[in-house]
């Protein structure tokens, strides 16, 4: 960083957040590569599902990409609590007013 014009005492000022963010961009390809592999699993998927029989499964841009599409997108978590209630509404005579707090 020194060598884009920036000094010493320029990074030794700059926040934790801020260093971690620059730190995920440079680790990103300073966000290039990121766009990139994005645009060509789009240009892939498009490619593919043009050449595929019409009966075939279509393809999607996460599979394409497999591991790198939850990189890129991230995966969203489901809270185990709201997992197991989930389940456990499955259950015959389920009453949600069991598990509420008085």
């Amino acid at each position: 960083m020194v060598f884009n014009g920036h000094t010493i005492q320029d990074i030794d000022a700059l926040d934790e957040a801020t260093m971690n963010e620059i730190t995920v961009m440079y680790a990103d390809g300073l966000v290039g590569n990121r766009s990139l592999l994005n645009m060509q699993g789009t240009l892939i998927a498009g490619v593919f599902n043009y050449l595929r029989a019409s009966n075939s499964q279509p393809y999607t841009i996460k599979s394409v990409l497999g591991s790198a599409y939850d990189y890129i997108y991230g995966i969203e978590k489901a809270d185990p609590s709201d997992s197991l209630l989930s389940f456990m509404s499955q259950a015959p005579d389920f009453k949600m007013d069991r598990f509420q707090g008085k």
